[in-house]
This record gives structure tokens, C-alpha cells and sequence, in this order.
């Protein structure tokens, strides 16, 4: 903490002594001068689109500042997607455009999880609001990450950073409609159309439809998606401007989780005779005896665990003989499925309203309004693709699970540029309002009286589980999951809601001294937090049940805020060099309360960036190296020594930590207009828990966080009569192995890969019109791997052809 805690002193040190060295060049004191041409705000700075981008280079981002910046301007790492990058790729999945950015990680079936420098959370937004689901890259104009505690305009975050995904908007310059379709292997295909239209000076609108159908390699795979958006820009006069956009996508798939690929193994029990004998006289089916009570019978966990004592081996981490419980993956095919019938579904839908008003040349106003409704629903198999016993087979039960999220959100803010001396300042005053309504149904156990969130697998009194037993992935027919269901004698029957709101009130300045070689940029937030929790029947296991006489169908929250500052500069060494250090905070909600009602205390983050970045050849190569170093703390476990004595529930020790360092290094060179090349490397030092109730988790690394990664991509386009209109591209993308977990009883290993990607165009006349056709390769040599924390396998190799043209 040493390097955060004298960092801070000496930055406002240097701010002060710019500015005062700054008043002494100007010792006569002036009224603030017209501002220049140049730095007169434009309603135009306030939209980024791909139209300011060159290629893959994005010259701006919006997310870090609020306003379109510059990015070799910003004292921050910022990595950008480009739509032409998205294209050229044949990405799909926001997911495949994160992986290009260096210190991001992502798992290939929770799409909404991605990793940023070690820590994962729910990061994402979607034109600066927060967003439950990343999805498609429909409509996508780029997809932004700011590295480190971005706290200022995003309020409650993890420490590593945000993914914003900006949509394209409607342009005046023109009216026009981009069709494209695609076709793959496996049955695959895709159709999209935009459509920009002009109205007049003042309205313009664009408007998207699009569609995936497509099966899958392993069984019963498939995918079904639509899409449609809106956008509209409406200008009543030159100095406002409305914007309105409107987004649906809708998807049905195969839930992936039925797929065992998961599973953990030991390998001294894993098929092993003296392991299959041991187990044979388990009981592995939920029972119900005479007295009421339950039995869920022996777990894979328990019996694996036990056969491993017999052979004199330990649990404890600590002991001599300690012997993991899961040393490896199970060898189970890819294409293996438990159930025939398993289903995710994903609604997304989004409104955004967007008012800007030119009050001068220096003021501008802003208000943004949103809501956003996300329902991510499934009927998965539960528990079975993770744990076989001895013999290789497996047990599950079902759950169904419904989680509906509504977001509201409320923005204001006034931006301000103005000249002090000679010194140039945009300042910006915000103030910000955010409610989730989390809506889970579940299901009401009438014997405890207690809410259970997934119907099919809780485990409560006087209710035994329904298994599905001896099921060999190897040869047993994949089940019917809804039967399942069905037989679990568990429903809907109960609705539980949570209101989360947060507020927040910041200030930020964006500050150029000395003929702008010194960027500056400083604020603050203030964070508040309130949170409610309702039951539509009352329940014995609220917070709030035993105050209310052993039920209650409510339960309350309470979250701490607190001041997040955020600090930092960009010192221009020459005019393509610069050297950049920003300290930031952070804080993350907890709105459980103790027994004796107290609020819980907020997870605080402290991060220092600091490195280079580099813009040559009139911008033809950017680069930037950037070291950081982040502490998470004030996690919270629980005080059990306070329960036993009191008796009562629950009370919380604020005491892990956990850190991560790093080196990131990424650069964007195009030497002429026919050659593109990017390339990005990850290096995590450190990504582990630093202080822990449980001794045995310190110093371990965090599960699915390798120490290199790498990116790639580069494109070539020839100009000569013979190949002309032909473009070739080639990438790959490598990952370092590392551990699946940081539990020390699963010390299972995922291999290191690297995958290959291609991708050839070119531009052709058909039926007299001018048409692209492309035929992009994923995974070129399909390689069999795993990737993120879970160890899921991601895709197989992937090979899809498609038009598109404009008229």
C-alpha cells in the first residue's frame, strides 16, 4: 500500500505547483478570454462513432471522461474495439471482441462474466448504463474497456475495470442500407440489415432487424436470436439534440450446461476397482424417513473424499498426507449431453433518451433516462456436470431458475469549459440515480415456511431432492429435464423482490498546463446506497422473520457509501511520448445488515496506474505500456465465534483482501493504407488473496487467471490490377495455463492454447452492384480447449462465408 498511500500527496503536489508555476506565467490576472475555435464544445463531442475512427485505430472514447476525448490524451489504459476490427474478425459475440483486449477474460457460456486484471463482476454497460447481459455484437459501433477503478462515472464497480459497448447511431451524411448475410457450418446462418435515413437537417434516423439460426456440433445444440433497433437524432435547433434509441434481442439456446465436460476427477478413485467396490453400497437418492427427516443421500464429494482416507490420505491442507480432492478433468466426450431437453432463454430490451442542450459556447447540459429490462431464465440440469464417483457415473437433480432484472436510471450533467490564465479546463458536474428491481421467483417450502430461489434443487427440511442416479455419460440416453422437474414436486409458488438503488454526485476536471504538455485529470464521487427486499408470502428465513414474530415478508438493507477520488496525468515527454500515473478508488456495495441491525461496511478498492503512451507516424502507431497495481479490501466473512455466543445471526468480520499487479502492453501500427496490425500482451504478476480468514486461500492465485496472454490480428489489403479488392487477415490468440480454482482441494490445471484465426475478402460486381464476400475461420486448426474460471471447452472451429452490400 505504501506506493497508493505517497502517491496521492504527490499528486496534489504537482497539480499544485502547475497550477502556481502556470499563475506565474501569467502575472497579470484577466477575465477568462472567448474561448478558442478549437476548444468551443460541439454537441458532436458528447457522440463517439466509428466515423472518428481510422481502421482498427479508435482516436476517441467516451467512457472514460464522459465526453469524447482523445484517447493518447487520457491518463488511463483504454482499449477499443472498432466496428471495422468487429467485422473484419467475423465477431459474433461481444465476448470474441473482449478477448482482443489485453488483461480482459472471458468464459464462453456466461458471456455477462468477463475478468478484468483478476477480478471478475457483472462490468458491463451498454451507452454508458449498466447492463445485466452482453450479448451480440448487433448494431455495434465499438466496444470500449477502461482499466482500474473507473468509480467517478460508474459508481459501484469492481476494480479492474468496465466494458461499455457503444451502438451506432444515425448520421446526416447521408442516407443508406447495409444487408449482410451469413452462412456457416453446422446449419448456421445469420441476416442483418440497417437501414440510415435522412430526413432532413434536423432528423435522421436507423433502424436494424436481425436474425441467427444455427445447430451445434454436440447433441441437440442450437440457437435461435432476432434483434431490432431504433435510433433517432432529432436537432430542433442548432444547440440541442434529442437522441432516442431503442433495442430488443431476443434468444433461445440449448443450455451448455448439460454438457459434462466439467466434470472433476480424482485420478486414485476415478474408475479405480478398489474405489468402485468401496462406493457400491451408497445410497445416492434422496429419502424422507418415518420421523420427517432428511436424507440427500452421499455426495460424489463425500465419497471420493472417503475412499481417499482409506488409502491414508488427508482433507486438511495443512496435514503431511493431504491430498487434493480433484486433481484433473474427467475424460468425458465433448459432444455428451445429460438431458435432451435443457433450455436457456435470454431477453434483452433497452430504451435510452438522451437531451443535450447547448446553453453557450462553454456550457452544455446533459440528461440521459433509461431503462433496460434483461430475463435470463433456464431449465439446466444441476450439480451432475461437475462430480462422478469412482465408477464414472454421475447424479443431478434439475433447476429452474427465472432472474428478471428492470434497471431505471437517471442522469444529469453540466460540462464546462473554460480558459484560467493559460490554462484550458472542462469540469463537469454530475449527479446520478440508478433502482434494479432484481425479481426471483422461487419456490415456497409450506414445511420451514421458508423462499428458495431455484425450484427443483433446494434442499430443505421435510423435502428430498429428486436425483438423477447412475447416469454414465458415457452410454446412459440423455434424460428429459423437464420430467425431471416434474418429478421433483417443486414449483413456482413464491415471488421475492429486491430494490437497489444507488446515487451518486461527482465533479471532475480535465485540465491542459503548459501549452497542453501537462493533461490533468482529478475528481470525486460521492456514492450512497439503499436496498428492500419483499416476499409476496411471509417467510421464516428474512433477516426481519424473527422481530416479526417468526415470519415477514420483508427484509431490509443497508449499504454504506462513500467518497471515491480519482487522480491522475499525462505528461507529454515529446509530442508522441507521453508518461501517464493515475490513482483511483473504489467501492462495491453490501447492503446486508447484521443481527443487531448495523449496516455492513462497503468493499473498498485503491489502484495506481502509471506507464507510456506513444503516438508515431501522424498516428499511423499507437502503443500503450501500462503497470497497475490494485488492492481489494474490507470483504467480508462470518463473525461464527460472535454467533455461538449470542445465538443469533449474522455478524460479519470486514477483514480479506485481495490484490492483483500486472503489465499490459498494446499497439496499433498501420505503416500504409493496405496494412493493419494489432497486438496485445497481458502480464499478471499477481491476482491472489492477500488476507483471508481461511489461512489455506492466501497467496493462492485466483481460478482461471493466467499469467500471459496474448493477441494478435493483421490484415493486409492488395492494390495492385491483378489482386486488387483482395483483403487477407490473420490472428491468434494464447492463453498461459493456470489453475481452475483457488481452493487448494482442486488443484486441476487448464492448459495453456493457442488458437488461430482467418479471414479473406474481397470486393467483387454482382448484378451490377457493389458486394463484399467474405469467408472468415475461427479456431483454424480446431483445437480443443478450455477457457475462464468454470473450464468449460470453448468453441469448436467455426467457418462462415457472407455478402454484404449497401445500396
Amino acid at each position: 500500500m505504501r506506493n497508493l498511500v505517497f502517491f496521492r500527496p504527490a499528486l496534489a503536489g504537482l497539480l499544485i505547483a502547475a497550477a502556481s508555476l502556470s499563475a506565474q506565467t501569467t502575472p497579470d490576472a484577466k477575465p477568462a478570454a472567448p474561448l478558442a475555435a478549437s476548444d468551443v464544445l460541439t454537441l458532436d463531442a458528447f457522440l463517439v462513432t466509428s466515423s472518428k475512427a481510422d481502421g482498427y485505430r479508435a482516436t476517441n472514447a467516451i467512457s472514460a471522461t464522459g465526453i469524447g476525448t482523445k484517447i493518447g490524451d487520457t491518463p488511463l489504459a483504454i482499449s477499443v474495439v472498432t466496428s471495422e476490427l468487429i467485422s473484419d474478425t467475423g465477431m459474433n459475440e461481444v465476448r470474441e471482441a473482449l478477448n482482443m483486449v489485453p488483461g480482459v477474460l472471458t468464459n464462453p457460456v456466461n458471456e455477462s462474466r468477463a475478468v478484468i486484471r483478476g477480478f471478475t463482476g457483472l462490468i458491463a454497460y451498454r451507452n454508458g448504463q449498466y447492463r445485466r447481459q452482453l450479448m451480440t455484437t448487433w448494431n455495434m459501433d465499438q466496444v470500449e474497456v477502461i482499466k482500474g477503478p473507473a468509480a467517478i462515472f460508474f459508481g459501484a464497480v469492481r476494480p479492474g475495470g468496465i466494458i461499455n459497448t457503444v451502438t451506432s447511431k444515425p448520421v446526416f451524411t447521408g442516407s443508406y442500407t447495409d444487408a449482410k448475410v451469413s452462412v456457416g457450418n453446422e446449419g448456421y446462418l445469420k441476416g442483418e440489415v440497417y437501414s440510415n435515413q435522412v430526413v432532413n437537417d434536423k432528423f435522421a434516423y436507423r433502424v436494424g432487424l436481425g436474425g441467427i439460426d444455427t445447430g451445434g456440433l454436440r447433441d441437440f445444440e442450437y440457437l435461435h436470436e432476432s434483434y431490432a433497433g431504433l435510433s433517432t437524432i432529432f436537432k430542433p435547433t442548432p444547440n440541442q439534440q434529442l437522441t432516442v434509441d431503442l433495442e430488443k434481442i431476443d434468444r433461445e439456446r440449448f443450455y451448455l450446461s448439460s454438457y459434462p465436460v466439467r466434470s472433476l476427477v480424482n485420478s486414485k478413485v476415478y474408475l479405480q476397482a478398489g474405489a468402485i467396490a468401496a462406493q457400491a453400497g451408497i445410497s445416492r437418492q434422496g429419502t424422507v424417513s418415518s420421523s420427517g427427516s432428511v436424507s440427500n443421500g452421499v455426495t460424489a464429494d463425500s465419497a471420493n473424499r472417503s475412499y481417499l482416507t482409506t488409502l491414508g490420505y488427508s482433507g486438511t491442507v495443512t496435514a503431511a498426507n493431504f491430498y487434493p480432492l480433484y486433481d484433473m478433468f474427467a475424460p468425458i466426450s465433448y459432444s455428451v449431453s445429460l438431458s435432451n431437453d435443457a433450455r436457456q432463454i435470454q431477453r434483452s430490451e433497452a430504451v435510452d433518451v438522451e437531451y443535450l442542450a447547448k446553453i453557450s459556447d462553454n456550457l452544455v447540459w446533459q440528461t440521459s433516462l433509461n431503462y433496460a429490462f434483461d430475463n435470463t431464465s433456464g431449465l439446466q440440469p444441476s450439480d451432475g456436470d461437475t462430480r462422478p464417483y469412482a465408477d464414472g457415473s454421475v447424479r443431478f437433480r434439475t433447476e429452474f431458475f427465472v432472474n428478471i432484472r428492470d434497471s431505471y436510471n437517471l442522469d444529469n450533467k453540466l460540462t464546462w469549459r473554460f480558459d484560467l490564465g493559460s490554462t484550458k479546463h472542462t469540469v463537469q458536474f454530475g449527479q446520478e440515480f440508478q433502482r434494479v428491481v432484481f425479481t426471483r421467483p422461487g419456490y415456497y417450502n409450506p414445511v420451514a415456511k421458508t423462499y428458495n430461489n431455484s425450484p427443483g434443487n433446494s434442499t430443505v427440511s421435510g423435502v428430498a431432492n429428486k436425483y438423477v442416479t447412475y447416469f454414465f455419460p458415457s452410454g446412459t440416453t440423455p434424460v428429459s429435464i423437464n420430467q425431471v422437474f416434474t418429478d421433483s414436486g417443486q414449483t413456482f409458488s413464491i415471488v421475492r423482490k429486491n430494490y437497489d438503488d444507488a446515487y451518486g454526485y461527482f465533479i471532475i476536471d480535465q485540465a491542459k498546463f503548459f501549452n497542453e504538455r501537462l493533461l490533468v485529470l482529478a475528481g470525486a464521487r460521492y456514492n450512497a446506497f439503499k436496498a428492500r427486499v419483499t416476499y409476496d408470502v411471509p417467510v421464516s428465513n428474512s433477516s426481519q422473520s424473527v422481530a416479526n414474530g417468526g415470519l415477514a415478508n420483508f427484509d431490509i438493507g443497508k449499504g454504506k457509501g462513500g467518497t471515491t477520488p480519482q487522480a491522475g496525468f499525462l505528461f507529454k515527454v515529446t509530442p508522441g511520448l507521453g508518461v501517464f500515473a493515475t490513482y483511483s478508488e473504489s467501492v462495491e456495495s453490501n447492503t446486508a445488515i447484521d443481527a443487531d441491525g448495523n449496516a455492513s461496511e462497503p468493499i473498498e478498492s485503491q489502484a495506481l496506474d502509471y506507464g507510456l503512451k506513444a503516438e508515431f507516424m501522424d498516428g499511423r502507431l499507437t502503443s500503450t505500456l501500462a503497470y497497475y497495481d490494485i488492492k481489494r479490501q474490507n470483504l467480508a466473512y462470518a463473525d461464527t465465534d460472535k454467533q455461538i455466543a449470542t445465538g443469533r445471526s449474522p455478524y460479519f468480520i470486514f477483514g480479506n483482501s485481495e490484490a492483483s499487479k500486472g503489465l499490459e502492453f498494446e499497439s496499433n501500427w498501420s505503416p500504409s493504407n493496405n496494412y493493419s496490425l494489432i497486438a496485445g500482451w497481458a502480464h499478471t504478476t499477481e491476482a491472489e488473496t492477500t488476507k483471508s480468514n481461511n489461512a489455506t486461500f492466501v497467496g493462492r492465485r485466483f481460478g482461471g487467471v493466467p499469467e500471459n496472454t496474448y493477441t494478435l490480428w493483421n490484415r493486409y489489403t492488395f492494390t495492385n490490377d491483378l489482386l486488387k479488392g483482395l483483403s487477407l487477415g490473420f490472428g491468434l490468440q494464447h492463453n498461459d495455463g493456470t489453475n481452475l480454482s483457488q481452493d487448494p482441494n482442486v488443484q486441476v490445471w487448464i492448459p495453456a492454447f493457442t488458437v488461430y484465426n482467418a479471414m479473406a475478402s474481397y470486393k467483387l460486381k454482382l448484378a451490377g452492384r457493389d458486394v463484399k464476400a467474405q469467408l472468415n475461420i475461427k479456431n483454424l486448426t480446431d483445437r480443443r480447449y478450455r477457457e475462464g474460471s468454470e473450464g468449460y471447452f470453448a468453441p469448436s472451429r467455426a467457418i462462415y462465408l457472407s455478402l454484404s452490400t449497401r445500396f
